[in-house]
């Protein structure tokens, strides 16, 4: 019975939980890539041809839309000239 004892006090510890850190994607980074991705359609820009007026990949085009990854400020600069829009319009009204 005492090893039965040792296997119960031995209970795995629970699972961690992943903290957020400053650079961690957000629902703020979400709504700017569904923006892009709005414009982007909207104008029948392809997310390879974004990606490579950029000179990214269209991985890293579909990150951020789906707001897996953040968007620097310079690279939404970057990403509203290209498609022909003012940085404003690829920031959320509500942030």
């Amino acid at each position: 019975m005492a090893k039965a004892n040792k296997k119960q006090a031995k209970a795995k510890p629970a699972a961690k939980t992943r903290s957020l850190g400053p650079r961690t994607a957000g629902s703020v980074d979400a709504k700017i890539g569904a923006l892009i991705r709005e414009r982007r359609l909207a104008i029948g820009v392809s997310q390879m041809r974004l990606a490579e007026a950029l000179g990214i990949t269209f991985q890293q085009i579909q990150k951020y839309e789906k707001g897996v990854n953040r968007v620097a400020a310079s690279t939404l600069m970057r990403v509203a000239r290209t498609l022909e829009c003012k940085v404003t319009d690829l920031l959320p009204n509500d942030a």
